[in-house]
């Protein structure tokens, strides 16, 4: 690190970008605002560029500072991890895995997963965070989890990152049985789903522009009546006790669709196929225990692949 750059600096600028704001980042770190904006000038004396702008919608990196958030980000991960390794040497250190998973995986991969490493590693803590594939990212690259379970994300946003294809997986737009167009049999058009409520995943992930370009390619370019949400836990209640519609990775409804909770649409989604891996960050570093369990997620993803050809 340059002689004059201060890790406090660093760290600030990490939290700016993170957070989208300086004003958020000054709270997160428990500054004051004024304290902030001085220290972001400092670094960008010390670096000699600017690295933000500044707008009505918070701040975006200048060229120079999306080179610069890169290894700023690297290098504290990097002390962070050095840090860990240096716990782990002490047979008492309080360990954990830590990883990010999209809603899909967390319900077909991780609970086999995470029961197969507990079984070995019982006294480790597991922590599983479930958030957009872009705010999961972010924490990767911040070095807050170790690795990421879901869909690959667009090539800008992976910068720093490795993706590794495990299987592809498409989406289902299901319904309650006995659910209107269901009963339509030959006569269901796609274009008849304009008359319900569609509870899709919201703008900013990374399945929702598959979705809104299946559509597009139908013909389809309104929906009128969309209900956004990443909560599978509501999208099931609210289709199961209305007329809605459910537009999802077949991971999260495969169970309800066996069960009977949900039935499937006769619609073909070719072209909605992502792909799910595992994301890693391109430095080395992961602790013994973590690369246990990445290997597990690994194996359960293949399998999953298996089940699906």
């Amino acid at each position: 690190m340059h002689q004059r750059i201060n890790q406090r600096h660093l760290i600030l600028f990490v939290e700016i970008v993170r957070k989208g704001s300086l004003a958020k980042a000054a709270d997160e770190l428990a500054i004051t605002q004024s304290a902030a904006s001085k220290s972001l000038r400092q670094l960008e004396q010390d670096v000699g560029d600017r690295l933000l702008e500044r707008n009505r919608a918070g701040v975006t990196l200048t060229p120079s500072g999306e080179i610069f958030y890169r290894y700023a980000s690297a290098s504290l991960t990097a002390l962070r991890q050095g840090i860990e390794m240096l716990a782990q040497s002490d047979q008492h250190a309080r360990r954990a895995v830590l990883l990010g998973a999209l809603p899909n995986v967390a319900v077909t991969i991780l609970p086999k997963a995470v029961a197969r490493f507990k079984t070995r590693y019982p006294d480790i803590q597991v922590r599983i965070l479930t958030l957009t594939n872009r705010q999961l990212l972010m924490q990767l690259r911040l070095g807050e989890i170790d690795f990421v379970v879901g869909r690959f994300a667009e090539i800008e946003e992976m910068r720093g990152l490795h993706f590794e294809r495990l299987y592809y997986e498409t989406m289902v737009l299901a319904a309650r049985p006995g659910h209107p167009l269901l009963q339509a049999g030959n006569h269901f058009k796609l274009e008849d789903i304009v008359a319900y409520s569609l509870v899709m995943p919201p703008p900013g992930t990374v399945i929702r522009p598959e979705i809104d370009r299946f559509f597009l390619s139908r013909g389809i370019a309104e929906l009128p009546n969309v209900i956004e949400t990443l909560s599978a836990e509501f999208a099931r209640a609210y289709t199961t006790v209305s007329d809605a519609l459910w537009i999802f990775p077949r991971g999260v409804l495969q169970a309800d669709l066996d069960a009977g909770v949900l039935k499937e649409l006769p619609v073909d989604l070719a072209g909605t196929e992502g792909a799910v891996g595992i994301t890693t960050r391109s430095e080395p570093g992961l602790s013994h225990v973590s690369e246990e369990m990445l290997r597990l997620v690994r194996e359960m993803c293949l399998r999953r692949a298996l089940s699906l050809s």
